[in-house]
């Protein structure tokens, strides 16, 4: 079987993936092999056909101008609805598997994208002593910032049109715990406390946002703050998902890069 890390290697050799056109020129970028994904948004009637099930795409389509809301305030979720009627416009289901892989590139006007990634354990100093306690991963107690992730970072940058923007939040529904408090396990959404909402300016570069798309910081006593974090992936959680609402036209570039072993 190929290990994580090895993968990202033959994906730079057998895909022609360009690391070193991006990567080490100012950008924030780290050098080495990645998986890059755009995520590109079309005008509502514009929006291309097909669901790009293709295993080597490397592109997720959405609708410009879009929040599930009609509001056009980007941190707009649909956190509170439920699950089974949410609007799958720009959402991007997030599934659990060996590689990177775009299952349904187009969220643009049909049923929601899908992308399968593998797991991405984090470890924290949860306790607080200052040391980063390597036995404790995935512990629902590493709120704050200092995450430490153990196979790979997601970094991300706004290309294209100066003014265009995207809110990004990333969400799931309860499984097997009262993730949000509320005493019931339900098919209620919850999303995070945390978000990645840019406006593309002048000279954009890359952005370490690992912690806000692959985890989901969740407010359990309603003051809206975070009091327990979660991977999108932990047993506790289904379903997960990225709300992806847009300003403009607007084009995402997301860098997956592995860590060292």
């Amino acid at each position: 079987m190929i290990r994580f890390t090895e993968m990202f290697s033959v994906l730079a050799v057998s895909l022609g993936l360009a690391s070193q056109a991006v990567a080490g020129q100012g950008n924030n970028l780290p050098p080495g092999p990645h998986f890059m994904l755009n995520v590109i948004a079309f005008n509502a009637g514009n929006c291309p056909a097909g669901d790009f099930t293709d295993s080597n795409r490397h592109m997720i389509a959405v609708q410009a101008n879009f929040t599930p809301d009609g509001s056009g305030i980007l941190d707009t979720t649909q956190a509170g609805a439920d699950k089974n009627l949410i609007i799958k416009t720009n959402t991007i289901k997030l599934t659990e598997g060996s590689d990177i892989q775009v299952i349904d590139g187009n969220a643009c006007d049909k049923g929601g994208a899908e992308l399968m990634l593998p797991a991405d354990p984090f470890v924290c100093d949860a306790d607080g002593d200052g040391a980063i306690d390597a036995n404790r991963v995935n512990d629902p107690a590493c709120v704050g910032e200092n995450l430490q992730f153990q196979e790979y970072r997601v970094f991300l940058r706004l290309v294209g049109r100066l003014g265009t923007g995207i809110g990004v939040t990333t969400c799931a529904d309860e499984n097997t715990v009262d993730v949000n408090g509320d005493g019931v396990i339900d098919d209620t959404v919850i999303c995070s406390t945390e978000n990645v909402v840019r406006v593309r300016g002048a000279g954009s570069k890359f952005e370490d946002v690992t912690r806000q798309l692959l985890t989901i910081c969740v407010d359990t006593d309603g003051n809206g703050t975070c009091d327990a974090r979660y991977g999108i992936f932990d047993p506790a959680l289904e379903d997960a998902f990225w709300q992806w609402n847009t300003a403009g036209k607007a084009h995402a570039q997301l860098v997956f890069v592995p860590l060292p072993d």
